[in-house]
Parts: structure tokens; C-alpha cells; sequence
């Protein structure tokens, strides 16, 4: 018996490491969201997609520093029924679009789906009229807080077009991270092509 596990070990090595997601990068340049939808990065990002909990097959999460420090959440065309946020459990739903939501309703959707990444005291400041590549939306700013009680801060912008609501969604400590990518971000957004 104890031959077999010996001789077994390095196969279910190789299956465990296999299993293991793995961080990619997202150079800068032109990045695909989805199949109509790109945004130019200026500089190298990681694309940490695989290795977060909660994330959908639409939603590609990248980082410059990690994703405790920084987290942009780039969506791409979500239909009615389908959600930023992954449920953990049945037992805890998160937001899901809807047909025909007004643009108070899909700010909530997005506070309410930061609400589900575990973040407290999540509120949204600043929302105004912008542009995501051709099609109107909505910016804003937001402010939450980590369960240990650290100030995080984030903006972005949230657009329904063709059917499809489009979220653009950055995330970081108020301390440092989020100033210190602020302007990348901003270029990121407008960047934006759709279509």
C-alpha cells in the first residue's frame, strides 16, 4: 500500500499544481474586454481574474500592486440576470442586472455588488453624466471601508448600451494606492471603445 502512495505522490503533485490558477499579465497597449470592447492600458497591469473569488466569465480584475492594494473590475456587456459579483452562496445573493434599470438603480447595482465584495459603510459621492466610448453613463466616486476599518476609495463608471450594462470599477485604500494610480485609471475610462 505504501508503494502505491510513493508511486502515486508526484502524479497527484503535478494535478495539484495544474489546478493552480496562475496571475497573467495585461501589458500596456490595447487590452480585449470582450468581443466589441477594448481600453488602452499606459503601463503593465496583472490580470488577477483567475485567481479571485467572486468573479464572473464577463468581468476581467486587474492589479498593479496586488489585490488587497488595487482591484479594477472591467465588465463586459452584462445582460439582465447576470451579476458583477459571484453569490458565494445561495444563501447570500448579490445584485443582478435588470432590463430597464434607471441610473439610480444601477448606481445601487454598483454599491450594492461592493457591498458583496465584503465592504462596509460603502457610499457613492460625485455620480454625473459621462461618456463610456460612444455611449452615455454615469460617473462616480465611492467611499467604503475593509472590515479591519481601512478607508478605501473608488470611481468608475457604469453605461447601458445595446441592451448590455458595461462597469468600469476601481478600488483602493484611500492611503497612497488609490491617488497613486488615480491618473492611469482616469485614461483607462477614457479610453474605452465599445462596438
Amino acid at each position: 500500500m505504501r508503494t502505491i502512495f510513493r508511486a502515486l505522490a508526484p502524479l497527484a503533485a503535478c494535478l495539484a499544481l495544474a489546478a493552480c490558477a496562475t496571475v497573467t499579465s495585461a501589458p500596456a497597449g490595447a487590452m480585449k474586454v470582450g468581443a466589441a470592447y477594448e481600453v488602452a492600458l499606459g503601463r503593465d497591469w496583472s490580470d488577477i481574474s483567475k485567481i479571485m473569488n467572486g468573479r464572473t466569465d464577463k468581468v476581467r480584475l486587474l492589479s498593479i500592486d496586488g489585490p488587497l492594494l488595487n482591484r479594477l473590475y472591467l465588465s463586459d456587456g452584462l445582460e439582465p440576470g447576470e451579476y458583477l459579483i459571484k453569490p458565494a452562496a445561495k444563501e447570500t445573493p448579490t445584485p443582478v442586472i435588470r432590463r430597464d434599470m434607471s441610473a439610480s438603480e444601477r448606481l445601487e447595482f454598483v454599491t450594492d455588488s461592493v457591498v458583496a465584495l465584503e465592504y462596509q459603510r460603502v457610499q457613492l459621492v460625485r455620480p454625473r453624466p459621462a461618456k463610456l466610448g460612444q455611449g452615455s453613463g454615469v460617473r462616480f466616486d465611492l467611499t467604503a471601508q475593509t472590515k479591519s476599518g481601512l478607508d478605501v476609495k473608488g470611481t468608475g463608471v457604469i453605461s447601458e448600451q445595446g441592451g448590455k450594462t458595461y462597469v468600469l470599477l476601481y478600488l483602493a485604500p484611500a492611503e497612497h494606492y488609490f491617488d497613486a494610480n488615480l491618473a492611469e485609471v482616469e485614461a483607462i475610462i477614457g479610453s474605452a471603445k465599445l462596438g
